[in-house]
């Protein structure tokens, strides 16, 4: 008897088939078995998300913005690509990000901006049945709004679901986005609203948002941390941490750490040569600032403190513009990790082969262009030779 061929599955089966599915990432190997069960879902598929796909823009005041005035929120989801194990050289895995664009076609992002894409096509099939796959992070933007609006009106964007009861329905789950307001105060906007609600706080502005172990947490520019509520409460969670110029949230290991970041100006504008050899210098700008050193630290929610971090050990940590993620030395092809690899605030742009992103060692406290580094210099670009590509 000849074996069954499932590419000849029914489109209304794989349909019923992609709804069961509650993981983005199980959609995308579902999408990667062959043409035919790739074409019967759309390639942007929100099933997984309780919301409406069209949310207001936070206003440039302490008021709400208009409902009328209303835009796509899509995710992207940045994926670390493994080589094949027991191979007899070295081969080094591929960071990549990948979600849709303005006009919902999906396409393969630079990991740590928002708006950088990388010139792959999709005429090319990554397989992903085919291949180890981490997912380490997840990114939400507003996919058509204009990028002015954007610098002005929206930071990070975080997801988080609750719960509500409904008489005759039980409990029903629906999410919540929360999101730095243009003040420096938080703004959540929750299922069904029409306005987004900007959170009465402390007069410091907050620097990051993030959702860890489910609860959506803030911290401001001085460290202080705190857990965010439905009912706009904003719950203490640690003490402030004096010192850098930027904080960020990072999940890593079951535990939640903050990165604080030390910033100098740039006092001139010019190019610079991430390479040494005076060959694709890049531009700097005049005011811009620049990364001098990192601080990271643990969160000790019993003391309500924030714990200084020496050694990450066999961690890296990554910080992009949507989304902060750790991963392990092991899966970049490292031996060891306690560092931290960030996109460099005194260029203009990030470049698709990694020029203006810089690696932070800890031990050495030394500040490195990522094209220096071994391992680390073809992490975003090119795809690598290993990666089995298919029309």
């Amino acid at each position: 008897m000849a074996p069954p061929d499932w590419s000849q599955l029914h489109r209304d089966i794989l349909q019923h088939i992609s709804k069961t599915l509650n993981s983005e990432f199980y959609q995308i190997r579902f999408r990667s078995v062959c043409s035919s069960w790739r074409s019967s879902i759309p390639k942007n598929h929100h099933h997984h998300l309780n919301l409406p796909l069209k949310f207001p823009i936070p206003s440039d005041d302490d008021s709400n913005s208009n409902s009328n005035s209303n835009f796509h929120l899509s995710k992207r989801n940045v994926f670390l690509i493994t080589p094949p194990p027991n191979q007899k050289q070295t081969l080094h895995p591929w960071l990549i990000k990948i979600g849709p664009d303005s006009k919902q076609q999906t396409h393969l992002w630079h990991p740590l901006s928002r708006d950088k894409k990388l010139p792959f096509h999709f005429h090319d099939v990554i397989d992903f049945n085919q291949h180890r796959v981490i997912h380490l992070g997840t990114e939400f933007v507003f996919g058509d709004l204009p990028s002015s609006l954007y610098r002005n009106n929206i930071e990070k964007i975080v997801v988080f679901d609750a719960d509500t009861w409904h008489i005759g329905k039980g409990k029903v789950s629906y999410s919540v986005l929360l999101t730095i307001h243009v003040s420096g105060k938080l703004a959540i906007c929750r299922c069904g609203d029409e306005r987004w609600t900007v959170i009465p706080g402390m007069a410091t502005p907050y620097d990051d948002v993030c959702v860890f172990n489910g609860r959506p947490f803030a911290v401001d520019s001085n460290g202080q941390t705190v857990a965010v509520g439905l009912d706009l409460s904003l719950e203490f969670v640690a003490e402030p941490v004096f010192g850098g110029n930027k904080k960020f949230l990072v999940e890593s290991n079951g535990e939640l750490l903050l990165v604080d970041k030390y910033m100098i100006s740039v006092q001139h504008e010019g190019f610079l040569d991430d390479h040494g050899d005076g060959v694709g210098n890049y531009e700097i700008g005049f005011g811009r600032k620049r990364a001098v050193k990192f601080d990271v630290f643990r969160l000790d929610s019993m003391r309500k403190k924030w714990v200084e971090v020496r050694n990450l050990k066999d961690r890296v940590l990554v910080l992009g513009e949507g989304c902060a993620f750790s991963v392990l030395a092991l899966d970049l092809g490292m031996k060891n990790g306690n560092c931290v690899i960030y996109k460099d605030e005194a260029f203009r742009h990030v470049h698709v082969t990694g020029l203006g992103v810089r690696v932070f060692c800890l031990d050495k406290h030394r500040i490195s262009p990522l094209v220096d580094v071994p391992h680390y210099n073809k992490l975003f670009w090119p795809p690598p030779e290993w990666l089995k590509l298919r029309w």
